[in-house]
């Protein structure tokens, strides 16, 4: 009996369980230091492997600690043995001596307990490494290689089990699998194949897979087992167990860690213990399929001794899972037969079919190529094909070029289509998902379906299969179903493959050529398609639909294979290959146009295709979207049409074609212009969202920057020039370079001078470029009295120059009581860039004539005229009107005094992205909002658009390597006193005495490192920050400051610098909210320090956002203390100028992707505003 049929007997009846931690056992052994040393005599501590070598009795003694325990598979110390990881410490030569030394060890201790009747298996531990081959950190081929070398080392060791766990990304799965599998070939043996994922918080992957889709990505391979190991505790992945449970038909693992891991003191601790742990891994039990259960981080032999107790008597329930036929990319899984049908395949990413695609991949332009699959996403196709092949190009080397782009950016399936073998399997090496190979048939006999069938066998993809043989294409029904059955044979009998994985393409031909070999085309096809789903239910089939009409005009192509289409899927169709925008719902055709159609495909005569061909003469199509309603705009008008598209791809060659008949000059300072003032009152209605807007602009500056060369400088009138910046001591430049962006795409000169700007700088510009206007912008309340600050200055030179002024903090009631009293020239509330382009243009009609006055009222002038508020008064209510909290609460004691710093190394980054608040960043920041869409429509756009590119910046963000977070945090000792707050060096001491008097406090305030002063409620309770902290005794206070690094605001430049404005402005909307998920973080890290957490408070975002904790945050410059100069007293005393941080002379931070905070401990201190 082989190992795989003795587990699977013994999982029938008895639960086996998986052995714990190997990480923190070698951690809690005093390893001596020559133990590190590798044979090069280089110190190597932290590669756990090299233990195998240098110390195999303290490994063995691990491996028999979890072995006496009660584990039955005990896992090698190889988690990191491949030879890329191994490469970090100069040690790959020595990938298989680690690999075979670390299995010998575990054989030996197996081989002794099963000599006293104590089964146990070697369980090869193979990890995912350092590197995701779906974001081209490296190569297919690399990675398999490694693994294969691995493996041999693994077999020769005597391994009973692979286990591939912690799996980030499915290529690396598939990598893995094929690795192993070949070594077994080569070492003519059968060990089984165990995989066990990595569900992060966010419930997915890190490459972003979740659990449903790595189900459709693995059901093809022969594995014996799949689940979930680390990432999370056992409370956190059980629903990800149940979706499993539900679909998948074999084995289930569940190895989860002993909870989620918490960062104390800069150490990941894991809180469970034992009996905890066993209690929860237990109740995995009531899923059907689930009968491998273990640890992972934080678990040890105690952990599985109670464990295996808990498990001992219970008989696991079988697998019943049932998934539906289905396909995936890395993100999302897609049935096969649709319900309705058909599945939509998109054909524009096709170099044979298509022009523009060609042309593109003519010229490399990969990022072009991605913008036409993108485009099919959103049309509502459900598959991609994707073909590069051209002549005199490297199919293979276009093919991985583009196939690496879709796979990462595009969230549904591919369909690689090749006739090259090499270029087919050079896709599949890029694929993540579960593909569809386009295509197999019998043309060259059956040594090419032979290639194409293992191919799809061994990337775990569906197979189109087409009706050809060694004669030619089927023309016929019979014929056809006679190779399909042919084929069907050879891929299911000879090759194993699931009939649900065969995708039939009968194939049909012209009924628009007048030959009469092909008037009955359609009919032949139509029967092969019923006949073939009678014989072969579990199939799947599929058509060129666009072949039936080709040779016919554009619009009465459509007409026609719209009619095919729908007489095709009632005959059981279930796919189709076609442009999905080239589509007419048969509800929306007239009944002449039906019938003609009909009567050309099933009853067609000598005279009905000239018929048909003169009835579609005249026939227009209703359909805004269609290139046939594009092609019959004129010049002008296509310019417009793609401005608003967003689709530079096109743009650029209509402009190169229509340069010569309408002027350059007349297509930027009129046609374009035009179309973004249109695009302006779109977005300004709520019909357009801003990403839209700023592909506009991308663009428009593109289409500029291409025609400048032929614009005619000497007639070219002077441009509305304006001078921008963010005011003196305000970083933030995002809204001022949307300014610019939008602005300067509407006609006008613009001279943005950048963040911190200084009075003098502003007027030294406008002096310099003889500019018409200034705009000075700025995001914090601070930067609205340097406004009014800077027009005084302005007033007092004599200068009357109109002025924009917008931001955050800015209103119109601040403008109109403290900005325009204090300026005789003209001052423009400016509400969004959009106000300011009906600013500029106002001043440039002034400018051209004087005499029609200069309106400074914009949209949000016309509003409801907001009374004047009154200055707020300081409030000193009688003390015995204050409303104290109780302060008689137990004061917690911190684990340390003083200042704590943790970096990226010390920091769980994808834990991180958890406490995204990505609300806030898709609709605040990126702009989609949902306003005047459909709940259904806006959710399409978020799944569709919105999540992929989220998705997509959090791996370039790894990749790029530019999220650099730092916490830096600390506890001090403090003391109130009224309104202020004391806080003393921890060298003092903690003086926490029930005795201690208001006397001792006055005795020692002298010795206070720093005093913050917090202001008081205007009403009742008259509530101060300060009445939280004991003034009888020493009480203890958390201050934080967050940073997510400085490389942030180096890339956006770059981005700005090349016009990649939505591209700019979703880097900074999402870098901004790490900083505010770091705060979060901190947060809880200083809740559990102090013992103010419950233990079983949620770990979402949601759960903060409702307050459901004890111990708030809060930031200087909000509601309970806005001063924001009390950041330099925080800075004082966590120093975090030390780590890059730095704080301007109006007190913000710099880099701007940073935030400060205190803790308070009290459970009473909630959000309040003074």
């Amino acid at each position: 009996m082989s190992i795989k049929q003795e587990i699977e007997d013994r999982i029938k009846n008895e639960v086996l369980v998986i052995d714990g931690a190997m990480g923190t056992q070698i951690q809690s052994l005093d390893i001596p230091k020559s133990a590190w040393i590798d044979d090069k005599g280089l110190e190597q501590e932290g590669c756990n492997e090299l233990l195998n070598a240098t110390a195999p009795d303290l490994i063995s003694t691990i491996h028999d600690n979890y072995a006496s325990s009660g584990a039955d598979l005990i896992k090698t110390n190889t988690f990191g043995s491949m030879g890329w990881v191994l490469d970090e410490y100069d040690m790959s030569h020595r990938a298989y001596e680690l690999t075979l030394k670390g299995t010998q060890i575990v054989r030996e201790i197996c081989d002794k307990f099963i000599a006293n009747g104590d089964k146990k298996y070697v369980l090869g531990s193979i990890g995912p490494g350092t590197k995701l081959p779906s974001l081209k950190h490296i190569h297919y081929d690399e990675m398999y290689k490694d693994y294969k070398e691995m493996a041999l080392g693994l077999i020769d060791g005597g391994v009973d089990v692979y286990l591939l766990e912690t799996c980030q990304d499915p290529l690396q799965i598939k990598s893995a699998i094929n690795a192993l599998s070949d070594a077994n070939k080569e070492r003519e043996v059968d060990i089984p194949i165990m995989v066990s994922v990595t569900i992060e918080l966010s419930g997915t992957m890190l490459i972003g897979t979740d659990a449903s889709t790595i189900v459709t990505i693995l059901e093809p391979y022969d594995i014996l087992s799949l689940g979930f190991n680390c990432g999370t505790g056992p409370q956190q992945v059980k629903k990800h167990i149940a979706t499993l449970s539900e679909l998948w038909n074999r084995p289930i693992s569940v190895h989860s860690n002993a909870g989620l891991p918490q960062n104390r003191g800069g150490v990941a601790y894991y809180p469970m213990g034992a009996d905890e742990f066993q209690k929860e891994q237990s109740t995995f039990m009531d899923f059907d399929g689930v009968c491998f259960l273990g640890g992972c981080c934080g678990t040890t032999p105690e952990h599985i001794t109670a464990l295996k107790k808990a498990t001992q008597n219970i008989t696991p329930k079988p697998p019943t899972g049932k998934i539906e036929p289905s396909i995936a990319s890395l993100f999302n899984s897609v049935e096969l037969f649709q319900k309705p049908a058909p599945l939509l395949i998109g054909e524009r990413s096709n170099s044979t079919g298509s022009k523009a695609f060609r042309e593109l991949i003519i010229k490399a332009d990969y990022e072009g190529t991605l913008i036409v699959g993108q485009q099919q996403v959103r049309a509502g196709a459900h598959v991609l094909d994707v073909n590069v092949e051209f002549a005199g190009r490297d199919g293979a080397v276009d093919m991985k070029e583009v196939i690496s782009l879709y796979n990462q950016n595009i969230s549904i399936p591919l369909m690689p289509d090749a006739t090259r073998v090499n270029t087919m399997e050079e896709a599949l090496k890029s694929i993540g998902g579960k593909a569809i190979i386009n295509s197999v048939n019998l043309e060259d006999g059956e040594g090419k379906l032979d290639e194409i069938c293992i191919l799809a066998k061994k990337y775990g993809s569906a197979l189109v299969c087409l009706t050809i043989d060694e004669v030619g294409m089927a023309k016929t029904k019979d014929d056809k179903v006679r190779i399909a059955s042919r084929i069907y044979d050879l891929c299911v009998n000879r090759h194993g493959i699931k009939p649900s994985n065969l995708i039939f393409d009968m194939l049909t031909f012209t009924v628009g050529s007048g030959d009469l070999e092909y008037r009955r085309a359609g009919i032949e096809t139509l029967e092969a398609i019923r006949e073939l789903h009678i014989k072969y239910p579990e199939v799947g089939s599929t058509l060129g639909l666009s072949n039936i009409s080709f040779g016919l005009a554009k619009n009465a192509r459509i007409y026609l294979n719209s009619v095919f289409l729908h007489h095709c899927v009632e005959a059981g169709m279930t796919s189709v290959i076609i442009n999905v925008q080239h589509i007419i719902p048969l509800s929306k055709m007239k009944k002449e146009d039906r019938d003609i159609c009909e009567e050309l495909l099933f009853n067609p005569d000598d005279s009905t295709l000239f018929r048909f061909i003169e009835h579609f003469s005249e026939v227009t199509i209703d359909d805004d979207a269609s290139d046939e309603e594009y092609k019959k705009l004129s010049g002008e008008e296509k310019i417009g049409y793609l401005l608003k598209e967003g689709d530079r791809e096109r743009m650029i060659p209509l402009v190169e074609e229509l340069r010569t008949s309408i002027k350059p000059d007349r297509i930027v300072n009129e046609i374009l212009i035009d179309t973004m003032k249109e695009i302006g009152e779109l977005f300004g209605s709520g019909q357009m969202q801003l990403p839209f807007v700023l592909q506009s602009a991308e663009t428009m500056k593109a289409t500029v920057d291409y025609l400048n060369p032929y614009l005619e400088k000497k007639e070219k009138k002077t441009e509305t020039s304006m001078v921008i910046g963010t005011v003196k001591g305000d970083v933030h430049d995002v809204g001022k370079n949307l300014v610019d962006i939008i602005l300067s795409n509407n006609g006008f000169k613009i001279h943005n001078i950048g963040i911190k700007v200084q009075l003098e700088d502003f007027l030294e510009t406008l002096k310099n470029e003889n500019a018409d206007a200034i705009g000075m912008s700025g995001l914090l309340v601070k930067s609205t009295q340097v406004m009014k600050d800077n027009l005084q200055e302005m007033q007092k030179q004599g200068i009357k120059i109109p002025v924009l002024l917008g931001g955050a903090a800015l209103t119109k009631s601040f403008v109109d009581e403290y900005c325009r009293p204090n300026y005789d020239g003209a001052i423009f509330y400016c509400r969004d860039a959009f106000d300011g382009v009906i600013a500029m243009s106002r001043i440039e009609k002034y400018n051209e004539d004087p005499s029609v006055g200069l309106d400074e009222k914009l949209a949000g002038d016309l509003k409801q005229v907001e009374k004047p508020k009154k200055k707020k008064k300081i409030i000193i209510p009688p003390f015995e009107e204050i409303k104290m909290p109780d302060r008689r609460v137990e004061i917690p004691t911190p684990p340390f005094w003083g200042r704590r710093v943790l970096q990226k190394a010390d920091l769980d980054i994808d834990m991180i992205y958890n406490w995204v608040n990505t609300r806030s960043v898709f609709k605040m920041h990126w702009g989609y909002k949902s306003k005047g869409m459909s709940k259904e429509a806006y959710q399409k756009q978020l799944d569709t658009i919105v999540y992929p590119a989220y998705e997509r910046l959090k791996r370039e963000f790894k990749a790029k390597d530019l999220f650099d977070p730092t916490i830096i945090y600390g506890y001090y000792p403090c003391r109130s006193d009224d309104r202020d707050l004391y806080l003393f060096d921890e060298s003092r001491g903690w003086n926490i005495d029930e005795n201690a008097s208001r006397e001792n406090f006055e005795d020692i305030k002298h010795l206070a490192t720093t005093k913050f002063s917090f202001p008081r409620q205007g009403r009742k309770p008259y509530r101060a920050l300060s009445d939280f902290f004991r003034h009888d005794r020493d009480d203890v206070i958390a201050l934080s400051c967050v940073s997510a690094g400085a490389k942030f605001s180096e890339y956006e430049k770059e981005l700005y610098s090349e016009g990649k404005y939505l591209e700019y402005n979703m880097v900074h909307g999402l870098s901004v909210e790490l900083a505010e998920a770091l705060a979060e973080v901190m947060h809880k890290q200083v809740r559990l320090d102090l013992g103010i957490t419950a233990k079983d408070e949620g770990t979402s975002l949601r759960d903060v956002r409702m307050n459901r904790y004890q111990g708030s945050r809060y930031s200087f410059g909000y509601a309970a203390c806005p001063d924001l100069e009390a950041s330099r007293e925080l800075f004082d005393v966590l120093k975090p100028e030390d780590f890059g941080i730095e704080l301007s002379e109006t007190f913000q931070i710099h880099p701007e992707q940073s935030t400060t905070a205190l803790v308070v401990h009290h459970k009473n201190a909630t959000y309040y505003s003074v």
